[in-house]
């Protein structure tokens, strides 16, 4: 069994108060980590040394270059490991195999190449003011920045924001979930034997009590980067406002697949899928909400269904496997609560939504679809993070419109159309940060991800990460200056 200690100060050291907690193999349901629970005490140690390494280290007043440079050796060590690393995130997370070695371990070696070349390019603006000054921009780091992320996807999702945190001369104390420790620990090995100076990035292990209260409550942070539930979100953002820090929120998401009458249906089918059910359904951009012209919808319906019984659910290590298992039993039991509520409020459950039959071990479930959907109920408003898709009748496009932005939440959606222009028009209108035309969404590192309403505050990505995690100075510089007054001078 993986012992999984917390890295402080550039060592891995045990808790100091001795709890600890085991990662659990959602396809075997077996034991395969001990993590050591992150006290408060140990929370504020790893600030502490963020704090230091910020305040008196080396790395603030590198050379963007120089901490560009240990950022390609990141990279360069996920690389050589990549296979070990899929293969440890497969049996923590459930997600298959495939989707870990193609998918999310690439994007982690791609988030530390890119943000240590787009570090290069991130410069200060100058502005003339008439000929008398020239007024120039600075960024500076913030400082201590507390990074706490996700189980799906979880090397994937810190690194986007562990590098651009970085290269902007940050340090970082990271709390990955308790439910997926793994990848995130093993980072630790490489951030140790490629050198980085102690304190830079220090990782904390627990589950929100009591290590993530500490963390999100330590009156030495300075950023608070969130990714997960739009609840917890809430508390982070209440804590920040008592210290008026920076907050940046990657919450829920309830997101609608729009597909209007004169849509493409085997391509919107597809995408449709894709968007419902890749990674296992627990996705915060997942297309949960399918919503299809009345015309259409019969038959798309139908389609969608035969196609959802074919999915095969299983094994994540098999090549074959489309959604594996759920990342805990007690995930898995909240999804089939909220499938039966839904059908208490009138839904009709079409397919799926129980455990399979062949499947007696592990954490699964069949992926399902409901139809007549009240959408007012939790199922058509609450995200639940799982392969529960909603189906619901459009008489218009208007119509269509309102149902796709009735909603809390504003992270992604996707709209159909065999006219691009007028999917392109439809698209302009919905309430969401992240939209695919005739398309799933495609995140591109380039641009900005964030979220309308209580799906997150900020964005990530490109530049619009290399703001977030800086903070602008203005220096205004004289060339030929305006006279000044001469205050208090009785000789004038």
């Amino acid at each position: 069994m993986l012992e999984v200690a917390n890295f402080i100060n550039g060592k891995h050291v045990h808790s100091r108060e001795g709890a600890d907690l085991f990662s659990v193999n959602p396809s075997t349901e077996n034991n395969v980590a001990r993590i050591d629970i992150a006290s408060p005490a140990d929370v504020d140690a790893a600030v502490r040394a963020a704090r230091a390494a910020f305040a008196s280290g080396p790395w603030p007043r590198l050379s963007v270059e120089e901490r560009a440079s240990y950022l390609h050796q990141i990279a360069d060590a996920l690389e050589d490991n990549l296979a070990l690393f899929a293969e440890q995130e497969c049996i923590d997370t459930g997600f298959s195999s495939k989707m870990c070695r193609d998918g999310h371990l690439p994007r982690a070696v791609e988030h530390f190449n890119f943000f240590a070349e787009e570090g290069k390019r991130f410069y200060g603006s100058a502005f003339p003011v008439d000929d008398a000054y020239i007024n120039l921009t600075n960024h500076q780091p913030v400082g201590v920045v507390a990074i706490m992320t996700p189980w799906n996807g979880p090397l994937a999702v810190s690194s986007i924001n562990l590098a651009a945190a970085l290269i902007t001369g940050n340090t970082v104390v990271l709390k990955p979930s308790e439910l997926a420790p793994i990848t995130i620990s093993m980072l630790g090995q490489i951030l140790e034997e490629i050198g980085l100076p102690d304190g830079v990035v220090n990782i904390v292990h627990g589950p929100g009590q009591p290590t993530g209260q500490a963390l999100i409550e330590h009156p030495d942070i300075d950023l608070v980067c969130f990714i997960g539930g739009t609840e917890v979100g809430k508390q982070v953002m209440t804590c920040s406002a008592n210290t008026i820090r920076r907050s940046i929120l990657e919450l829920g998401g309830k997101s609608p697949t729009v597909i209007l009458e004169d849509a493409d249906i085997d391509d919107a089918l597809d995408g449709a899928l894709v968007s419902a059910f890749s990674s296992n359904g627990q996705v915060c951009t997942a297309g949960s909400r399918i919503i299809v012209h009345r015309n259409i919808a019969e038959a798309f319906t139908k389609r969608f269904i035969e196609r959802t019984q074919q999915i095969r659910v299983g094994d994540p290590f098999d090549e074959a496997t489309e959604i594996g298992p759920m990342i805990s039993a007690r995930h898995r039991d909240s999804i089939l609560r909220a499938i039966a509520k839904a059908q208490q409020d009138g839904a009709i459950l079409r397919t799926g939504g129980r455990v399979p039959k062949d499947r007696p071990t592990g954490f699964y479930i069949e992926p399902a679809v409901l139809t007549n959907v009240d959408s007012e109920s939790a199922m058509a408003n609450e995200e639940i993070f799982g392969p529960v898709i909603g189906i619901f009748s459009a008489d218009d496009e208007a119509h269509a419109l309102t149902l796709a932005n009735a909603t809390r939440f504003g992270l992604a959606g996707s709209v159909w159309s065999a006219d691009q222009s007028r999917a392109l028009a439809f698209a302009r209108k919905m309430h969401a940060g992240n939209i695919g035309i005739n398309t799933p969404y495609i995140r591109d590192i380039r641009c900005p991800f964030g979220g309308f309403k209580q799906s997150g505050i900020g964005a990530v990505g490109g530049r619009w990460s290399m703001e977030s995690f800086s903070q602008v100075q203005t220096l205004c510089l004289p060339i030929n200056r305006y006279p000044l007054p001469s205050y208090g001078n009785k000789t004038v």
